[in-house]
């Protein structure tokens, strides 16, 4: 199986480091400082393991590599329109393509129907539908992250979880492809849980509420999690914005009632920044729309009332607008 890994930032350089350590047909398209880095001296993980470095090929240009049966796109959903438009080389009849993105997902309207949700591309994230027409739904496998890693330096990733990370894989359609089955296969032999949901809009949803709170709190303390979650004032937040998510979720038809009292106990937290204050402390763009405003779209077409998130929206909005690092920021 030839996997093909685009973005080299904390996700796709995890998944690379994993897939290649363990043996697996891997490439990475990369850019800058990150393609220099693997190129000089591979790719190298951080783990409570130890150090593991992994010699791959690595390209900034997807046609040095030709089609492959699985491409991974790792990079923030404001990134997948230049993705689909310089991709096409990896593509071949058969190959499936997982997005590995945090946030409410590019394909969600895709054979689906919820309030106020119009077949196609999402307004808020795909506005000219380049994305939807770039890559095609029907290639889409959905792919929800449970796996808190960052990358210290270019061509280092580092994993901060005790225990192994959890991708969880799913087609839009809830069928199970050939290909899919073999590549979770591959993710599970290199020590990566990749359980295949039978409705991953759901899985969608169930680490949506976690990312609702736990990234606009950290944003807007700079805390990590596990800081946020052992002040009491904050934590009421994020469970406040938790429930708010759920009842959101309901409203689309999915049943993710959760134990908020545990998902936010800071003994079972990581001491650890969420990647929407990792790309703020870095300058990056922030994934503030897949994440929070969708999460607020879908509410006021449903008329779920989100009190909360209706306070904390502004505010993370204004703090990224602040620093230009909003998507309609000058």
């Amino acid at each position: 199986m030839r996997i093909c890994i685009v973005g080299a930032g904390a996700i796709g350089s995890f998944l690379a480091a994993k897939l290649g350590a363990s043996g697996a047909d891997v490439s990475m398209i990369a850019r800058g400082a990150a393609l220099a880095a693997i190129r000089a001296n591979g790719l190298r993980m951080e783990e409570a393991s130890g150090e593991t470095v992994v010699q791959m090929p690595a390209s900034e240009a997807p046609g040095d590599f030709g089609p492959q049966d699985i491409v991974v796109v790792a990079t923030k959903a404001h990134g997948l329109a230049s993705v689909a438009a310089s991709a096409g080389p990896l593509l071949g009849a058969e190959t499936q393509v997982v997005f590995a993105q945090n946030g409410v997902p590019w394909w969600y309207a895709h054979g689906f129907t919820a309030p106020g949700l119009a077949p196609g591309p999402l307004t808020r994230i795909d506005p000219d539908g380049a994305i939807w027409n770039g890559f095609g739904p029907e290639r889409a496998v959905g792919c929800t992250i449970f796996s808190p890693n960052s990358v210290p330096a270019p061509g280092v990733v580092r994993n901060a979880s005790v225990r192994p990370s959890t991708y969880t894989l799913g087609q839009p359609d809830g069928k199970t492809s050939p290909g899919l089955k073999a590549f979770a296969a591959a993710l599970e032999a290199a020590g990566v849980n990749a359980p295949i949901a039978a409705d991953i809009r759901r899985e969608v949803w169930a680490k949506l509420l976690f990312n609702v709170a736990t990234a606009s709190t950290a944003v807007l303390t700079g805390a990590t999690i596990r800081t946020n979650m052992s002040n009491p004032g904050v934590r009421a937040v994020a469970q406040a914005l938790m429930l708010e998510a759920i009842a959101v979720a309901a409203s689309h038809g999915f049943d993710v009632a959760a134990d908020v009292a545990a998902m936010t106990d800071p003994q079972t937290r990581p001491n650890h920044k969420p990647s929407m204050l990792q790309d703020f402390e870095a300058g990056r763009r922030m994934e503030v729309d897949p994440i929070l405003s969708c999460v607020s779209d879908f509410a006021k077409a449903a008329g779920v009332s989100t009190p909360t998130l209706d306070v904390i929206l502004p505010l993370v909005r204004a703090k990224a607008r602040t620093a230009g690092l909003y998507g309609d920021a000058a």
